[in-house]
């Protein structure tokens, strides 16, 4: 029987940036990085991932550390939810994080998990997440390397859901995210991370590791609001969770991000509800008309404890929320 240990695994505490590149760009050597491990011990433990390279970033003083960065911030992948939350900077110039940030777990979680860590979540599914010893009685899924889908039979790929909490919230402000290998670095928006392909969510290469998240300069006048939807509250991965930031003129809409997370397999940034109601004003007509192309956009599936049907009145219930009663507070 499965005992739920931790597999064999070279264990490494790298002290600076260039030691933990290193590691991880060793040719035919699988790495993985641990600065929480929320998600990462579990994992190991249930071998649903497989590595011969433990790297605890934490001794990393750069990957600790919470800096201005023109005007916005540098928030390193060490940075715990707890630091971000209390964090007074961050707190004053970005509540729609801090709403996403308080969603994620419970207070011993947020206290070790770090928010590139929940950037970087693998994607999640009910079948895929469960021990070595359940999958001997069954044929391995897509995510696993064998041909099946048990979430969406005849399936030709993986479904399993992209589900981080705060992901949703740092698109809709515009978030980017430093990528670094040795001798190269690149910055993206944070939503270009995302492949949509389950079995790899995130377009990261084998050596190449997070080492920020870059959060813009705050600019005035944005409303809006976060939600997200579970059924146990914040201790269970969410059925979905909305981001809605928006800025009105004249009492029409300038500009509006909405941005689901925990539907499809990526993030969902719903770019033709956002063109719909651009230059119009917020009423009952013009909400319902942006929640059709919302649930056309996202596509929600069946996972998680959800049907598709029941994740798509959420997603209607959360949205016409925040556009009718959460929208008067200033993000």
């Amino acid at each position: 029987m499965n005992s739920m240990r931790l597999p064999k695994v070279t264990y490494h505490e790298p002290k600076n940036v260039t030691e933990v590149l290193q590691i991880k760009g060793e040719p035919n050597e699988e790495s993985a990085v641990l600065a929480g491990g929320t998600d990462l011990i579990p994992m190991l433990k249930r071998r649903n991932t497989s590595v011969r390279h433990l790297l605890n970033i934490k001794k990393v003083p750069e990957f600790r550390s919470i800096s201005g960065e023109k005007g916005g911030f540098y928030i390193g992948p060490a940075v715990t939810l707890r630091e971000i939350l209390d964090h007074p900077g961050i707190r004053q110039s970005y509540p729609l994080l801090i709403a996403a940030a308080e969603s994620v777990g419970f207070n011993q979680l947020r206290n070790m998990a770090t928010l590139v860590g929940n950037i970087c979540l693998d994607s999640k599914c009910t079948f895929f997440n469960q021990s070595a010893f359940w999958w001997k009685t069954r044929p391995d899924c897509f995510k696993r390397g064998g041909k099946i889908c048990y979430v969406v039979k005849g399936a030709k790929r993986c479904y399993a859901l992209s589900a981080a909490d705060t992901v949703s919230a740092l698109i809709a402000v515009e978030a980017e995210v430093i990528i670094q290998k040795l001798k190269e670095e690149r910055r993206i928006p944070l939503e270009v991370l995302y492949t949509g392909d389950s079995v790899k969510p995130h377009a990261l290469e084998k050596e190449e590791v997070v080492t920020g998240v870059i959060l813009p300069p705050p600019s005035k006048g944005w409303l809006g609001g976060f939600l997200k939807e579970s059924f146990r509250g914040s201790v269970d991965f969410p059925i979905a969770s909305l981001s809605v930031r928006l800025k009105m003129h004249d009492d029409k809409l300038e500009d509006i991000r909405i941005v689901l997370n925990a539907v499809s397999t990526a993030p969902v940034r719903a770019r033709k509800a956002e063109a719909s109601l651009k230059r119009r004003p917020i009423n009952q007509g013009t909400i319902n008309e942006a929640l059709e192309l919302i649930l056309q956009e996202a596509s929600p599936i069946s996972l998680l404890g959800a049907t598709a049907s029941y994740r798509r009145a959420v997603i209607g219930a959360m949205f016409v929320e925040l556009m009718n009663s959460e929208i008067g507070r200033e993000v």
